[in-house]
């Protein structure tokens, strides 16, 4: 009985993701036949939509070892089908629909996320026993650096970071939306107070957006959340 109760949820959780995928693709479809955007927005519609489906993957499983096995599998079949794609004359087109600024980027993208999804999970959620951990080391380089890039590409005129290819108005826009997210993430969780609440989230959202400045080719997808994780768990500990 017990077997069968977890295949049903695992089940469940399946057809959630799914349905997560099915619903950020078809609104990422609609959006751009109705409306022109620039490939800067386009591909943060893809961001937010990896966001989103790294939440209900999250949370979409009653065992973290499910989500892990399950996004491991996901992520050794997905490099493949990506590669079809691009050779079926239907989808060649992949890479001007997710607006790569360079060829492959897809894919590194793909496997960076999965990558750190596997982290957080397996460290936030396996080894401390708390989602909203995990949650929350995500949403701390999420929209933070979605925000980065739009304002900065926008508004950015005083260039900072090595490659000077960076603004300083996008990385405070980073900063802002990080601390915002993390904090009130962390106000949901019973394990910190207002107080601790407000000063790791601050703390949090200043190594973040840090290592998101001194990060490039993608890397913050992975090294961001890695960062924000480093600092909520160690918080974690020190409290209990």
């Amino acid at each position: 009985m017990a077997t069968t109760a977890s295949m049903k949820t695992g089940l469940q959780g399946l057809f959630c993701i799914i349905g997560a995928y099915s619903l950020c693709f078809l609104s990422i479809l609609i959006i751009r036949k109705a409306v022109p955007i620039s490939p800067e927005l386009s591909r943060k519609f893809l961001h937010f939509s990896t966001i989103i489906v790294l939440t209900v993957w999250l949370y979409a499983f009653a065992d973290w070892r499910i989500a892990e096995i399950t996004m491991a599998l996901f992520a050794v079949v997905a490099h493949p089908v990506l590669l079809l794609m691009r050779k079926w004359p239907a989808t060649s087109s992949l890479s001007e629909v997710s607006s790569e600024r360079s060829a492959g980027e897809l894919h590194k993208s793909l496997g960076a996320s999965c990558l750190m999804f596997m982290l957080i999970a397996g460290v936030c959620w396996g080894w401390f026993g708390d989602r909203n951990l995990a949650l929350a080391s995500i949403f701390a380089w999420g929209p933070g650096d979605a925000a980065a890039a739009l304002i900065g590409k926008r508004y950015g005129k005083i260039k900072i970071g090595k490659a000077q290819n960076k603004s300083l108005e996008g990385t405070f826009a980073m900063l802002g939306l990080s601390w915002a997210s993390v904090f009130v993430i962390l106000s949901w969780n019973d394990t910190f107070s207002p107080w601790q609440a407000l000063l790791i989230s601050i703390l949090t959202a200043v190594v973040t957006t840090v290592v998101e400045l001194m990060t490039h080719n993608g890397l913050d997808t992975l090294f961001c959340p890695a960062a924000a994780m480093t600092i909520l768990c160690t918080a974690c500990s020190l409290i209990q």
